[in-house]
């Protein structure tokens, strides 16, 4: 007897600065997750920035969202987003250079 093929979801990946890249799901996982190709790459574009390797505004592209509205679709869900020392002192930075008479004075 002959092996089975399992029927597969196939939907495209593009981003503006590199190739597309074709990503191929089994239809059977994408059934049981319930997801749709939009939902799984909105998945993906949230895990790979949970893990560091790719920006906010990256991610929002492979989700095939602006930053705003993926910004927007991480709090409906309530998926909290990394802020570490680092991203506090670089913010506190812009607020200071954007409102430089608005900061208290330090000691």
């Amino acid at each position: 007897m002959g092996r089975r093929s399992t029927p597969r979801l196939r939907f495209r990946v593009e981003m503006v600065t590199v190739d597309p890249m074709e990503l191929v799901v089994p239809d059977d996982l994408a059934l049981e997750s319930g997801c749709s190709p939009q939902e799984l790459l909105f998945g993906l574009a949230v895990g790979l920035v949970l893990d560091g390797r790719l920006t906010l505004g990256r991610a929002a592209g492979l989700a095939g969202l602006s930053k705003i509205a993926f910004l927007e679709e991480l709090g409906r869900r309530r998926i909290p987003m990394p802020y570490d020392e680092q991203d506090l002192k670089a913010d506190l930075l812009t607020l200071r250079e954007v409102f430089p008479n608005s900061a208290p004075d330090r000691p």
